[in-house]
């Protein structure tokens, strides 16, 4: 089972969180998994399940993301 440098993708100025990590490697292996058009092809191919591929692309900054204003908020609110 390979490990992932959490604490690295946690270090990076726009996640700041385990919970933003989580959460936005969760849409992103959603993404993965079903899909459309204009989905952004997976950018690992060493790993089997979605979830750690999502992860891996996101600590490795291999994708890039954008936090909308609403979530910002949310975010700082708890």
């Amino acid at each position: 089972m390979p490990l992932l440098d959490i604490e690295k993708g946690v270090k990076k100025s726009e996640i700041k969180s385990r919970f933003r990590l989580v959460h936005i490697a969760g849409m992103r292996s959603r993404e993965l998994l079903n899909p459309k058009e204009d989905t952004l092809e997976c950018q690992e191919s060493r790993y089997m399940k979605y979830t750690t591929k999502a992860l891996s692309e996101l600590i490795n900054g291999k994708i890039d993301f954008e936090i909308l204003p609403e979530d910002e908020e949310t975010s700082e609110n708890e």
